[in-house]
C-alpha cells in the first residue's frame, strides 16, 4: 500500500514570539456540487447549516464549509471522515485531500505577514474569524480561512505547497526574534 508523504516533509515548522508556521496535516477536504434543485437541502440535512456566501466559512462540529461557488463547497474534516461517502447519490463528489496542503499560521505578526502576500485587507475588523477568500500567492491560487483573531489555515495545491511555504517564510523574516 502507498503512504501518502507531505510535500512539505522537508521544512521546519517556524516560530518566533509573534509567528508560527507550520504544516497542520491530517484532514479530509471534499468538494461537492449540486446535481439538483434540492441539493442544498439535502446538503444542510446531512451537514447543517451552509454558508450564505464565498466569503465566510460554516463550522458544524467536527466539519468546517466554504461555499465556493453556486452549489458548490469544500467540506474539511477530520483524517478519519466517512461524510464523503454518505454524500454519495445526493452531489457531485470530488476528494482533494490528496492535492492540498494546509499551511497555518497563528500569532500577532500573521495578519502583517499575509498582508505583504496576498491583495487582501487583512485588517481584524474586515477579515474576521470564519472569513474565507480564494485568492493567489505569487500567481498561485490559494485558499485563506481565518480560523481565530491572529490564526489564519491557507489551502495550497500540493505542487506548489514548498514554494508557498518559502514565499510565506521569506515574508516572515521581518518579523524574526533578534539573537
Amino acid at each position: 500500500m502507498l503512504d501518502r508523504h507531505s510535500a512539505l516533509a522537508s521544512v521546519k515548522p517556524y516560530a518566533s514570539s509573534s509567528l508560527t508556521i507550520a504544516e497542520r496535516p491530517g484532514f479530509v477536504l471534499t468538494q461537492v456540487a449540486g446535481l439538483g434543485p434540492d441539493f442544498e437541502s439535502k446538503l444542510t440535512a446531512i451537514l447543517g447549516p451552509l454558508p450564505a456566501s464565498v466569503n465566510v466559512s460554516q463550522a458544524n462540529g467536527n466539519h468546517t464549509i466554504f461555499r465556493i461557488g453556486p452549489s458548490q463547497f469544500w467540506i474539511v474534516g477530520p483524517e478519519t471522515d466517512a461524510t464523503p461517502s454518505m454524500l454519495q447519490g445526493h452531489c457531485a463528489v470530488t476528494p482533494l485531500s490528496h492535492a492540498r496542503v494546509r499551511i497555518a499560521l497563528s500569532g500577532a505578526s500573521s495578519r502583517a505577514v499575509l498582508a505583504m502576500l496576498m491583495p487582501i485587507d487583512f485588517h481584524p475588523q474586515v477579515f474576521t474569524p470564519g472569513a474565507v477568500a480564494l485568492t493567489g500567492l505569487h500567481h498561485t491560487p490559494v485558499t485563506v480561512h481565518c480560523t481565530g483573531e491572529h490564526a489564519f489555515d491557507i489551502y495550497v495545491l500540493r505542487t506548489f505547497a514548498r514554494d508557498v511555504w518559502d514565499a510565506i517564510t521569506d515574508a516572515a523574516l521581518g518579523f524574526a526574534d533578534s539573537r
